[in-house]
């Protein structure tokens, strides 16, 4: 048996090559500039002199697991549905946001919210091509093999033409199609742009001066955050419509305590938020059943 070690024994601590190393940090110079794992850690140090930073970390830490507590029944139930297969890699992406936010990776957290969106909008349109549009079975089957194409990349649409699939199937309201387009404007902007890191600082190798590796983050609470802000509008829209589309969910164990975790973490924070998504959350009702809907 292997000797055991802990993650600070492990690569990410390489004592070699700077670059691997997640915990690396200078000890005399920024104390917020580093690798990704000292800057999650600096998060959990912060908070203890910054409560408001709980609300860019430990909320958005209860909305993620909110969503998994919705989208995973749904797999359960329908694991053929076309959303359902789509939110799988939704899941994963938004987990994946999460921790590059908290590690220092602002932008690129962004950037996945941009393809988390787009993604989820294709699900919306697949959904309203099968369930809506779709008048027999060999049109039904026509959608099944788009979606096998799209997802080996082969099948493409502009986002105004998902938006116009979704609008003529009534999955939107007018007010939510410009909330809509707002929020993907906002997410694009950060795919052609750059931000500023102070980084780069020199080092000393043996008898050698170079400048360090340039791929080090910087913790920074603004930054934190706009993205946050994002994060929870974007799964706020997610849930809502798929508590609409699929209400039995909202009567699940795990839907259930899905809404009761929103309500619980954002209930002082709603006012200020002012998200009809998240008010419309709120309002959703559930109650136990004992048996789930029949595969669609």
């Amino acid at each position: 048996m292997g000797k055991k070690t802990d993650l600070k024994d492990s690569c990410s601590n390489c004592k070699q090559i700077s670059c691997l190393n997640l915990f690396r940090h200078t000890k005399n110079g920024d104390e917020f500039i580093g690798g990704e794992l000292y800057v999650y850690k600096l998060i959990n140090v912060n908070k203890i002199h910054d409560e408001e930073l709980s609300l860019f970390v430990c909320k958005n830490g209860k909305l993620f697991q909110s969503a998994c507590f919705v989208i995973a029944p749904l797999n359960v139930a329908l694991p053929n549905e076309r959303i359902a297969v789509i939110c799988n890699e939704v899941i994963r992406d938004m987990k994946a946001s999460l921790y590059l936010a908290m590690s220092g990776h602002y932008r690129q957290a962004t950037i996945i919210l941009r393809c988390v969106f787009e993604n989820f909008l294709f699900g919306l349109y697949f959904y309203a091509e099968e369930h809506i549009f779709a008048k027999n079975d060999d049109e039904k089957k026509d959608v099944q093999r788009n979606f096998k194409v799209w997802i080996k990349g082969g099948y493409r649409k502009s986002d105004k033409d998902l938006l116009d699939v979704i609008k003529r199937a009534r999955l939107i309201t007018k007010e939510e199609e410009k909330e809509w387009e707002k929020l993907f404007q906002n997410l694009s902007q950060f795919v052609h742009t750059i931000l500023n890191t102070e980084t780069g600082r020199e080092i000393i190798y043996g008898k050698v001066k170079i400048l360090d590796c340039y791929s080090e983050v910087k913790f920074n609470k603004d930054n934190l955050k706009e993205w946050s802000g994002y994060y929870q509008r974007l799964i706020f829209i997610i849930l809502n419509k798929l508590l609409i589309l699929y209400p039995f969910l909202k009567n699940k164990d795990a839907g259930i305590l899905a809404l009761k975790n929103i309500r619980v973490e954002f209930k002082n924070e709603k006012a200020k938020i002012n998200n009809n998504n998240l008010d419309s959350l709120y309002k959703m009702k559930s109650h136990k059943v004992k048996e789930a809907p029949k595969s669609m």
